[in-house]
This record gives C-alpha cells, structure tokens and sequence, in this order.
C-alpha cells in the first residue's frame, strides 16, 4: 500500500492507494452514514440530508466532540468538498478525492484547509495522523468487508483517546 503525505501553510493532504476500483471507493464515501464502518474514531454519524451539494450529517467522535458537514461540491464517481465546523468554533473545508492507480486500485486523497491558520503547526501533525486513520480505515473495510473498531489503528487525543482499562 502506498501512502503519500503534502503538507504546506494552508492544506493538509494525506493519500492512499485501495484495494478496489474507483467505483467501490466511490460507493463506500458517497453512502449516508457509513463512516462508523470505517472510521475507528466515529461513534455515530446521523444524516440530515443525502445526497449531493447541500447533504448534511454529523460525525459524533468518541471523545464527545461533535463535527457538522455540509457538502458544498458532489463530483460523482470523483468526490466532494466540504465545510466542517465544531460548536467550538473550529471550521476547516475538507476535500476528498479518488483518482485511478495502477492495476485497477483506486487512489483516495483526503485534504484538509483550516479557516484559521493561528493553529496551523500546532495541529498540522494531529490532523495529518487523523487523515491517515481514515485512510487506513477505508483499506481495512474494502480488503475485509468488515467494520473497524475503536480506535483500532491507535488512539487520538482529540477525537478518541484510549480507552481505560477494566480490572
């Protein structure tokens, strides 16, 4: 599996080669709801409205915090844009992206663009090992059919830190 990280002052870009066509990458993003199957930082993900420009859902992370998208571009087969903010005031625009590679395997980049770039060193490294929990999440799900569970790429401080362990 390939892996390929961009960083600069303004976008944090992760990507990765998948273990299926671009359409199977395609119908796993574009469903309503299903970052709780691949994204092992997720505890629910309602939608409000789906799909297209305009679709609404929220991602509830297992550390509470709770993230609002709206989706302001919809390229069928290609990908999305989207404005994601927090009740904290945290806003970034989120861009993700499949492309071919070789072999018929597809190649899906996330990018994220905070409004604000006064944290942007602090958190360029947390959200760059965010982007690529998702990324692996996403291999994971297409080569097994299966759901990731919390957490099991590692853990977040933001979004799901560890879980306790019981006696």
């Amino acid at each position: 599996m390939e892996k390929t990280k961009m960083e600069n002052k303004e976008v944090i870009t992760r990507s990765q080669v998948l273990p299926a066509s671009k359409e199977k990458v395609w119908q796993l993003i574009s469903s309503p709801g299903m970052l709780t199957e691949y994204h092992s930082f997720v505890s629910q993900n309602p939608v409000e409205k789906w799909p297209g420009v305009g679709s609404k859902d929220k991602i509830h992370y297992f550390s509470g915090l709770i993230l609002e998208r709206e989706f302001t571009a919809w390229i069928d087969g290609t990908g999305y844009d989207l404005n994601a903010n927090t009740e904290e005031g945290l806003r970034y625009q989120v861009f993700w992206r499949i492309t071919s590679g070789e072999d018929g395997q597809a190649i899906l980049s996330i990018s994220i663009k905070p409004y604000s770039e006064d944290r942007f060193d602090q958190y360029s490294r947390l959200l760059g090992k965010y982007l690529e929990q998702v990324l692996k999440g996403c291999e994971y799900y297409l080569r097994t059919g299966e759901p990731i569970s919390r957490n099991q790429f590692g853990s977040h401080r933001f979004f799901s830190p560890p879980v306790p362990l019981k006696d």
